[in-house]
């Protein structure tokens, strides 16, 4: 099933079939009503009283909430985990490509340090990266890492900003953090990051994974180096190969029914988790289309149940492909 920018198209169980091998986020009506159908439309508790099952839900997420409250004075970062990493990846980049180890290992270590700027998540049009630099400069000025800042700011700036790694450190961090993201230790991330976010193991998580299977498609093409795109390879494969495992257990469990498939949107391959069927047992109907977001190109697929008339709308950034339509 092949589908353009801005299409249409009718899901059945038996329509779909397993693909072959190779940060905007759901957006939910709030109304309590339809809250409480999703609860009653999961899959397998239709026989338990709505009222009942709104009941235990509410009853363990306070308990939650309550524990999780009393840890708030607790400080954490998964920025600090993440970019530790992403600068010793760099460094094993740096080292197999003959690029100075140093630069790399710093602009991995604060690439993302203006994530989130003074307590804000894009609060203005001020890009993170810019914010990163000068936090970077902050850090490095007076200190015998200062003649590095140029090289790390280039590095920061090139790879992000402007979508394109065009110096060598910038290559280097590139990859760094895209290799980070991929294979087991990508997975393990993916649901560690998912669920700070409060979003955990269903089918709107699984539905999400296409974002992780449309990059480990591409990464091995769209890395910048020939070592960064050679640790794509095996990586891409290990993704590909967990989420394939993890759904036919899913469906196996009779959870739910998923399939992985490749679908061309706007001239794009995207890997995409698919339900075959919307919970209520219903058909659903899908669209996709290629969006402006902040700082990237977002492909956005929308599902609506013809049955419930539940629909859901979820989005993220496609990477920098060959052939991917410009920001209008």
């Amino acid at each position: 099933m092949m589908l353009g920018s801005n299409s249409k198209a009718m899901l059945t169980r038996c329509q779909i079939q397993v693909g072959r091998q190779h940060d905007a986020a759901m957006h939910e009506a709030p109304a309590a009503r339809e809250r409480q159908d999703a609860i009653c439309n999961v899959r397998g508790l239709q026989s338990i009283d709505a009222g009942v099952l709104q009941n235990i839900r509410h009853t363990l997420t306070k308990q939650e909430s309550a524990y999780q409250n009393s840890q708030a004075d607790e400080t954490f970062s998964s920025l600090w985990a993440h970019s530790s990493r992403v600068s010793r990846i760099a460094l094993t980049i740096a080292r197999a490509e003959g690029c100075e180890e140093i630069p790399a290992l710093l602009a991995g270590l604060m690439h993302d340090l203006g994530k989130f700027a003074y307590g804000n998540y894009h609060a203005d049009d001020t890009p993170e990266e810019k914010n990163a630099v000068r936090f970077a400069e902050d850090i490095l000025t007076g200190t015998e890492y200062e003649k590095w800042i140029p090289a790390v700011r280039e590095a920061i700036l090139s790879c992000y900003l402007e979508g394109k790694a065009t110096t060598k450190i910038g290559r280097v961090l590139y990859d760094a953090d895209c290799i980070d993201k991929l294979g087991t230790m990508g997975v393990a991330q993916f649901f560690a990051k998912r669920a700070l976010r409060r979003q955990f193991l269903d089918d709107d998580l699984l539905i999400r994974a296409s974002i992780e299977l449309t990059y480990a498609y591409h990464s091995p093409d769209t890395l910048k180096t020939a070592t960064g795109r050679s640790l794509a390879r095996l990586r891409s494969a290990r993704t590909r190969r967990y989420f394939t495992e993890l759904l036919e257990e899913w469906n196996w469990l009779g959870l739910g029914e998923f399939n992985i498939v490749e679908e061309a949107i706007g001239g794009i391959v995207c890997v995409l988790v698919v339900p075959c069927a919307c919970p209520c047992g219903g058909r659903l109907t899908f669209e996709s289309d290629i969006q402006d977001a902040v700082k990237c190109r977002s492909v956005v697929m929308k599902y609506l149940c013809t049955t419930c008339g539940t629909e859901k709308t979820y989005s993220f950034c496609l990477p920098n492909v060959k052939g991917l339509p410009r920001k209008r």
